[in-house]
C-alpha cells in the first residue's frame, strides 16, 4: 500500500468511528460522448464531488469499507466509497484529476481482455500503473471478457460452467495483481449486475467480496457476495438523487425468502418476497413502502416481523425491487433493501443490455 493511501487512512480512522454501514457509488464513462445510459458528464461529475466534499461526508477507499462492516470494524458517519465499471480511459483523463485535486480514493473494476486488446475507451496497463501510483485508486475483476456470466447455467451449475465463470473469475485476479505490482484484489463486480447462488458461491469460496448494481446501502446484514451500489447516470445523476443515495442506510432484513436470483427457461418466477424486520429499529416500518423496476408500488402485507411484498410478473432480463422506511432519526434519510432476478427469455438465454 501506498504511502497517500496510508496516510489517508491514518485520516480516516483518526475521525470518531460512529457507523458501521457505508454507500457505495458506481460510476461507468465521465464523458458527454458515451453513451448517456452508462455516462455523466465531466461536469456532473465534479458536481458530484463537490457535494460530497460540502456536505460532510466521509469518501474511503472501498477495502477498507468492506472490511469495516464485514469485519467488525468501525467507519466514519456518512462513509461513501467511489467505484468505477469497465476501466474506462475517461476514467483517467476526466475522473481521476477531480478526484486526486480532493484526495478522494476510488476503486476501478476490470474486464481484462478490454485492456489486453486496447478495445476503445478502454484504459491501458500503464495508464492504471499511474492512478495505481498516486495511492488513492484500488483494483477489483470485473471478469475476463465481461460476459454474461450466467448463460451455461440454466440448468444447473454443471463442471463446464463452474470451469468457466472460475476462469473468469481467477483469470482476471491474476491479470490485475501481475500487472499491477502491490495490488492485491479482495472484490469482483459482477459483469451487467447478473449473479446467482451458484456465482456467488464461486466468489465465497475464494473469499472475494460480491459487487452488484441494485441500489442500497451496505451494512452487516447485507450479503457479502451481493453488494449493492448506487448507480449513477443520466437521468439518475441529480444532486437530489447523490443525496438521497449518500444518505441510505442498510434495511436489516433476515430470513429473505424469494428464490434464487436466476430463472431460467420454463421455471416458475416467484409471486411473492418475504423477510423478516425487526420492529423497534430507527425506522418507521409502518411507512416501508416497495417499487418495481418501472416504479409501481407493491402491495406489502405484514405479520409480526414478517413482510410479504407481492411481486408483479417478471419479464426477460433484470427485474429489481426497491423497499425503502424512512428514518425516525434524520429528514431524507432512507433505509433501503433492494433485490434482483435474472430471467431468461423464451430462448433461454439472457438480455444484452
Amino acid at each position: 500500500m501506498r504511502r497517500p493511501l496510508l496516510t489517508l487512512l491514518a485520516c480516516i480512522l483518526a475521525v470518531k468511528a460512529a457507523a458501521d454501514h457505508g454507500v457505495i457509488l458506481m460510476y461507468h464513462h465521465v464523458d458527454e460522448r458515451t453513451p448517456a445510459s452508462t455516462s455523466v458528464t465531466p461536469a456532473q461529475f465534479r458536481q458530484h464531488l463537490d457535494f460530497i466534499e460540502e456536505n460532510g461526508f466521509a469518501v474511503v477507499p472501498l477495502p477498507v469499507l468492506l472490511d469495516s462492516v464485514y469485519h467488525g470494524g468501525t467507519l466514519p458517519a456518512n462513509a461513501v466509497a467511489i467505484t468505477f465499471d469497465d476501466a474506462y480511459e475517461s476514467v483517467y483523463r476526466e475522473a481521476f484529476p477531480e478526484l486526486q485535486s480532493r484526495n478522494m480514493p476510488f476503486t476501478v473494476f476490470v474486464a481484462t481482455d478490454a485492456v489486453d486488446q486496447q478495445q476503445q475507451h478502454s484504459l491501458s496497463w500503464e495508464q492504471m500503473r499511474d492512478l495505481a501510483d498516486s495511492g488513492l485508486a484500488a483494483f477489483g475483476a470485473h471478469s475476463v471478457t465481461h460476459s454474461h456470466l450466467l448463460q451455461g447455467s440454466e440448468r444447473g451449475a454443471s463442471k463446464a460452467w463452474v470451469a468457466r465463470v472460475e476462469a473468469e473469475v481467477d483469470d482476471s485476479v491474476a491479470r490485475l495483481e501481475t500487472e499491477l505490482p502491490g495490488t492485491s484484489v479482495t472484490a469482483f463486480a459482477y459483469p451487467f449486475g447478473e449473479y446467482s447462488a451458484a456465482l456467488e458461491a464461486v466468489l465465497a469460496s475464494r473469499n472475494l467480496y460480491g459487487l452488484a448494481q441494485q441500489s442500497g446501502a451496505v451494512g452487516r446484514t447485507t450479503p457479502a457476495t451481493g453488494i449493492p451500489r448506487f448507480p449513477m447516470a443520466t437521468g439518475y445523476d441529480s444532486t437530489t438523487r447523490l443525496a438521497t443515495a449518500l444518505n441510505a442506510r442498510p434495511l436489516p432484513v433476515s430470513d429473505v425468502e424469494a428464490g434464487d436470483t436466476l430463472i431460467a427457461q420454463g421455471d416458475a418466477a416467484p409471486d411473492s418476497l418475504r423477510f423478516k424486520l425487526p420492529a423497534d429499529g430507527p425506522y418507521r416500518r409502518d411507512a416501508l413502502a416497495c417499487y418495481s423496476s418501472s416504479g409501481d408500488a407493491l402491495t406489502i402485507s405484514m405479520r409480526d416481523t414478517t413482510v410479504t411484498v407481492a411481486l408483479p410478473d417478471l419479464r426477460p432480463g433484470r427485474n429489481k425491487i426497491n423497499c425503502t422506511a424512512p428514518s425516525t432519526e434524520k429528514s431524507g434519510e432512507f433505509f433501503w433493501y433492494s433485490r434482483q432476478w435474472v430471467v431468461a427469455d423464451s430462448e433461454g438465454a439472457w438480455l444484452s443490455y
